[in-house]
C-alpha cells in the first residue's frame, strides 16, 4: 500500500480519488489473498492512457464475489435485506471504473481513476484561440487564402470527428441499454421502497421533457432554417419535410422486422427497443446468461473506451469548429447559437425551481433549507461534470445534513446516477427542438411524441462517459429527421452546458430521496431543519 500511495500520489490525481482508489484497492487485496492459495504472488500493474490511470491486481485463486464486503467503497449498508442489491447498484454507478473477472484460475481487478482533469481549462483556452484565429482568417486574410485554410484544415477536422462519432452512437447507446436494463431484475426485491424511487425519478424526468418542450415551443429560440446556409450546411443532405409521421406509423415502424436494418438505418426507435428487450431477456434468465451479459458488458467496455478516446479530442474539434463558425457564418447565426445555450441554462434554473415545489407539495418541507444543504454537492457535480464522482458527496450530505435514512440514500443515489438523469433530458430536447428550427423542420404531435419516449428512455441508461448527452444527442435527432451534422454546431459549447446538466442530473437524485425518505418515515426532521449541519 505504501509503493501504491507514493506511485499514485506521483501521477497527479486529485486527491478525492487518490483516497477513494487506495482504500478500494486495500480491500480488494485483501479479498484476494483470501482467496488465494498458499504461496501465490500479487502482480501490481499501473498503466496510464490520454489522462487515464489503471490499477491492475492479480493473483491465483478461486473465484469468489468481489461486491460480498459488508462496506463497499465507504458506504455502510444497515439492512440486511437490501444489501446485494446496493452493492451491486453502487459497483454499477462506477461502471467502467472497476472491473472484476476470473480467468484460469486467476482473480484480476482493474481499478480506473483519473488524473487531475484539465479538460475545461483546455477547452476554454480552444474557445479563445478559435474566435480569435477564425476573426483573424475573416479579416485579415485573402479570400483564396482563406477557403484553403477552411478546406484543408478546418472542414477536414470537424468532418472526421463527426464520422467518429456517427461510428461509435449506434454501439454506444444499443449495449449501454442493453446493459442497464438487464440489471433491473434486482429492483423487485425492494418492494415499496424501489418503487417510490423510480417512481420519483420517473416523475422528475417526465416533467423535465415536458417543461423542455413547452419552453420550447413557446419561446422557440434560433432563426428558422438559418442552419440550411453556411459552414453547418455543408455536406448535409436537407432531411425530408414531409415524412410519415403519424402516431400508429410510429408505434407499427418500433419493431424491427430483423436484427441488422436498425444499426444499417440507424433507426433509433428500433434501436433501443431492441436493446431494452435484449436486456430485460437477459436479466430474466438470470444466472444461466452468464456468459451473453459478460459478452455485452465487454462490448459496452469497447464501445465507452473508444468514445472516451474521441471525445479527447474535444478542444481540437471545437478550435476548428469555433473558428469555422466565425468564417463561414454570419453573425445572427452564432448569437443563436449562444442564445440557445443561455436558454438551456435558464430551463435548467426551472427545473431547479420544480424540485423546491416538489419538496414543498410532496415532502411538505422548506425547499430553502433544502438547497442551502445540498449546494456542495451542486457544486461538487457541476465542477467534476460526473455524476458519479459526486456521489460520495452527495451521500453524505444526504446523511449528515439532509438526515435522509441511509437505507433510502445508499439505494437512490448509486441507482440515480445511472437512470436519472434530469439535466442531460433537458438538454436532448432543447437542442433537438433547436436544430430542427435551424434545419427549417416543423415537427408535428406525433414526432414530439416520439422524441419525449426516446429522451425518457435514454436518460433510463445514458452511457457513463463526459458529454454522454452530446452523444446522446445524435439518437435524438434522428427520430426528428435532423442531420447528425448539427452536431458540429453545439461541440464547442457542449462542455461547458455539460457542467449545469451535471449539477441538475444529482440535485435531482438527492431531492426524489428526500421526498421518498419522508414519505417512508425515514427522515430526521430535527437534523433537517438544524442549522448546526449546514
Amino acid at each position: 500500500m505504501l509503493f501504491l500511495h507514493e506511485t499514485l500520489s506521483g501521477l497527479g490525481l486529485k486527491r478525492k480519488d487518490l483516497v477513494r482508489t487506495e482504500l478500494l484497492a486495500e480491500e480488494t487485496i485483501a479479498q484476494l489473498s483470501k482467496h488465494a492459495p498458499e504461496g501465490a504472488s500479487l502482480t501490481v500493474r499501473l498503466r496510464r492512457l490520454f489522462g487515464k490511470v489503471s490499477l491492475d491486481l492479480r493473483m491465483k485463486g478461486e473465484a469468489f464475489d468481489i461486491s460480498s464486503n459488508e462496506t463497499v467503497m465507504g458506504i455502510n449498508a444497515e439492512h440486511e435485506e437490501s444489501v446485494d442489491a446496493i452493492r451491486m447498484l453502487v459497483l454499477k454507478a462506477f461502471g467502467e471504473n472497476f472491473k472484476y473477472s476470473n480467468r484460469k484460475g486467476v482473480n484480476c481487478v482493474r481499478i480506473n481513476t483519473e488524473k487531475a482533469s484539465r479538460a475545461l481549462f483546455v477547452t476554454l483556452i480552444a474557445i479563445a484561440l478559435g474566435l480569435l484565429f477564425g476573426l483573424g482568417v475573416r479579416f485579415l486574410f485573402p479570400a483564396p487564402a482563406a477557403a484553403a485554410v477552411t478546406g484543408y484544415l478546418l472542414q477536414p477536422v470537424r468532418t472526421m470527428f463527426m464520422n467518429a462519432l456517427k461510428l461509435v452512437i449506434a454501439p454506444v447507446v444499443f449495449f449501454s441499454v442493453v446493459t442497464s436494463f438487464s440489471q433491473y431484475k434486482n429492483l423487485s426485491e425492494f418492494g415499496r421502497l424501489g418503487a417510490k424511487v423510480m417512481g420519483m425519478y420517473l416523475l422528475t424526468t417526465v416533467i423535465a421533457v415536458s417543461l423542455s418542450i413547452g419552453l420550447s415551443l413557446l419561446v422557440q429560440p434560433g432563426p428558422f432554417g438559418f442552419a440550411l446556409s453556411g459552414s453547418f450546411a455543408s455536406d448535409v443532405a436537407i432531411p425530408d419535410m414531409n415524412p410519415d409521421v403519424s402516431l400508429i406509423s410510429m408505434l407499427v415502424d418500433v419493431i424491427p422486422s430483423n436484427l441488422i436494418s436498425p444499426f444499417l438505418e440507424s433507426n433509433t426507435l428500433q434501436l433501443i427497443f431492441l436493446a431494452a428487450i435484449t436486456g430485460v431477456a437477459l436479466g430474466r434468465i438470470g444466472d444461466y446468461a452468464t456468459i451473453l451479459t459478460d459478452l455485452f458488458e465487454s462490448l459496452n467496455s469497447l464501445f465507452l473506451t473508444i468514445t472516451t478516446i474521441i471525445t479527447s479530442l474535444i478542444p481540437l474539434v471545437v478550435f476548428c469548429t469555433l473558428a469555422l463558425t466565425v468564417i463561414e457564418t454570419d453573425f445572427d447565426a452564432f448569437l443563436a447559437v449562444l442564445g440557445i445555450s443561455g436558454f438551456q441554462i435558464g430551463v435548467i434554473l426551472c427545473m431547479m425551481a420544480v424540485y423546491g415545489l416538489l419538496i414543498l407539495i410532496l415532502a411538505r418541507l422548506n425547499p430553502l433549507t433544502f438547497f442551502r444543504k445540498a449546494r456542495e454537492g451542486m457544486i461538487t457535480s457541476f465542477t467534476l461534470c460526473s455524476s458519479s464522482a459526486a456521489m460520495p458527496t452527495n451521500l453524505r450530505i444526504c446523511t449528515e445534513k439532509l438526515g435522509i435514512s441511509p437505507k433510502v440514500c445508499n439505494f437512490s443515489i448509486p441507482l440515480g446516477t445511472t437512470v436519472n438523469m434530469d439535466g442531460a433530458s433537458i438538454f436532448l430536447v432543447v437542442f433537438s427542438l433547436f436544430m430542427a428550427r435551424a434545419y427549417g423542420i416543423t415537427l408535428q404531435p406525433a414526432q414530439l411524441l416520439s422524441l419525449a419516449v426516446t429522451v425518457i428512455l435514454l436518460s433510463l441508461s445514458a452511457p457513463g462517459v463526459p458529454l454522454a448527452a452530446f452523444i446522446c444527442l445524435g439518437v435524438s435527432l434522428r427520430v426528428i429527421g435532423v442531420p447528425v451534422d448539427a452536431l458540429g454546431m453545439i461541440v464547442s459549447i457542449a462542455p461547458i452546458l455539460d457542467m449545469f446538466d451535471t449539477m441538475s442530473n444529482t440535485t435531482g437524485d438527492v431531492a426524489a430521496s428526500l421526498i421518498v425518505a419522508k414519505s417512508e418515515g425515514l427522515l430526521n426532521e430535527e437534523r433537517y431543519a438544524s442549522k448546526e449541519f449546514e
